[in-house]
């Protein structure tokens, strides 16, 4: 019943875009009456209670848009099932003026395709009318496009976000430094695992924590050499998936060594990714994979349960001696805004819709977003930023926070994250994830098909993935030899891979800039 439901919908979805009609109690442009205009907007929402859009009840809301001269309508999404809604809201065909979008989803594309959102590409580049949008990376913009047109201001995350949250003081405990190499990250795992590294006199603690989620597979697999997502082989002339590449099995076999010598959980198939921290802020293991500023929040949620505790953080690991480690990046964008024609009737009111998304990346605009107002959320000392504590302690007192819960969330981002004031750093680990984050890009590992849409996939992505994300699980927990995990590549390329790398292939080869140094696609390491 549920499969039932769920593709009517998103068939409703992938029709909208292409029929008329399909639509009618979308907003529309309105003006308040002392002549404002009313901006909706829908978004994620993350935290357990968001701000009110309510003026008159929320301190900053009223700041931001007497600072802006409109009057912000926010529908709060929770993220968790955010997917879901945008697919419903596309399927309805009842829009607010500004709508955020997950991912290049069929939907989604379909959508772009029939009409259902505005081009922004060339407007929003336009640095007298958007001075903070203009400052949009060309290549993230190639990366999101659509056939090669831009149908949204996407929401910038950072390329070199990936890294490795490590219990500093557990290194020191067995006498390491920080691995610079795979060979030296098994030795922590190792060590971890058999050296007591918290001193209990006990057997009760491993190396690294992997969950269902792909991402430390991905990584691995990037850091021994295999293509990010999909590569060039120079000897077919194709673009093709990672895991046809030999380094690929490499890593992957590096992951299945941990598991076989228990220097890693041996539940990491069905654990669940939301409770990733659990043994690393228990004390029973020393590594993960993930977001670089995950090691930020594990510092500061481990002193509670351990003062002494200290939680660092680094970027990659090398292959071996002697070459240079390797990162897996981010596509630099975390979904886009789109703009819808059925509620955004004009190029006008585009505009309109397009200052206020510039407008948030203002420096005072922007602080209030992420912080709140100074003298209720925050002091300045000697043009320091100093959260409200409570009377007579220095504990934060988050009373007010909910004034800019979420808020936060309507930001691109585009132009950096500059503040009028200084923010001090939480800790030694939150500094560290900045430094980390920078100089990750000096070595990301593009991926070459990350600009194109290949409709097989589009279709058919979520059976595909499923085939080799399984494969690779059960190769890692040996219910499958290496020559059964080959055969399921070939049961891939049988069930639509092998249009997938076609596809990819002819746009890649179409795409004039790409073929200007085609080589550069061929990014498995030797």
């Amino acid at each position: 019943m549920w499969k039932k439901i769920a593709l009517t919908a998103i068939s409703a979805a992938l029709l909208c875009g292409t029929l008329a009609g399909c639509s009618s109690d979308s907003d529309s442009m309105q003006y308040t009456a002392d002549g404002k205009p009313i901006i909706s907007i829908m978004t994620a929402a993350y935290q357990p209670e968001s701000a009110s859009d309510n003026a008159a009840e929320n301190p900053v809301m009223a700041y931001v848009e007497d600072k802006m001269g409109v009057d912000l309508r926010i529908s709060w999404i929770p993220s968790s099932n955010y997917n879901e809604k945008v697919t419903a809201t596309m399927g309805a065909g009842t829009y607010p003026l500004i709508m955020k979008v997950g991912d290049r989803s069929s939907a989604i594309i379909a959508n772009c395709r029939g009409g259902t959102f505005w081009e922004v590409g060339d407007r929003m580049l336009d640095a007298e009318k958007f001075p903070n949008l203009a400052k949009a990376n060309q290549e993230v913009m190639h990366n999101m496009s659509v056939d090669g047109k831009v149908y949204g201001v996407y929401l910038s995350r950072d390329l070199g976000r990936n890294g490795i949250s490590i219990r500093e003081d557990w290194l020191e405990a067995v006498g390491l430094d920080y691995p610079e190499t795979l060979d030296d990250l098994r030795e922590v795992c190792k060590r971890f695992t058999e050296n007591d590294p918290d001193g209990n006199g006990k057997s009760d603690t491993y190396g690294m924590i992997i969950t269902s989620y792909t991402g430390p597979i991905d990584n691995i697999t990037v850091w021994a050499g295999a293509p990010n997502r999909y590569g060039y082989n120079p000897e077919t002339d194709q673009i093709e998936p990672a895991f046809m590449f030999p380094q690929y099995l490499e890593g992957i076999k590096f992951i299945k060594d941990l598991y076989d010598n228990g220097y890693m959980n041996t539940n990491f198939a069905t654990m669940d990714a939301e409770k990733w921290n659990e043994p690393f802020l228990n004390g029973q293991a020393g590594v993960i994979i993930d977001v670089a500023d995950r090691a930020r929040r594990l510092q500061q949620n481990i002193v509670a349960l351990n003062p002494d505790a200290k939680v660092g953080v680094f970027g990659s690991v090398a292959k071996r001696e002697g070459v240079d480690r390797r990162v897996l990046p981010t596509t630099g964008y975390n979904g886009f805004y789109v703009f819808p024609k059925e509620s955004v009737k004009t190029e006008e009111e585009l505009d309109m819709c397009l200052k206020v998304l510039d407008q948030f990346e203002d420096p005072d605009i922007g602080m209030a977003l992420q912080y709140g107002l100074e003298g209720i959320n925050y002091t300045i000392e000697d043009g320091v930023y100093k959260h409200v504590k409570i009377e007579g302690t220095e504990e934060d007192d988050t009373t007010n926070n909910i004034y800019y819960a979420d808020l936060n969330q309507l930001m691109t981002f585009i132009s950096g994250n500059d503040m009028p004031v200084e923010i001090p750093y939480a800790s030694e680990a939150a500094e560290r994830v900045d430094e980390v984050i920078e100089e990750n890009i000096a070595y990301t590992v593009p991926d070459p098909s990350a600009p194109y849409v290949s409709n097989t996939y589009s279709l058919k992505g979520t059976m595909l993935d499923a085939i080799m994300s399984e494969a690779t699980t059960k190769f890692i927990t040996g219910d499958i030899t290496e020559e059964q995990w080959k055969s399921e590549i070939e049961r891939w390329r049988a069930q639509g891979g092998d249009d997938v790398i076609a596809e990819y292939t002819e746009q890649w080869k179409a795409d004039a800039s790409a073929q200007e140094d085609p080589m550069s696609a061929a990014t498995a390491l030797e």
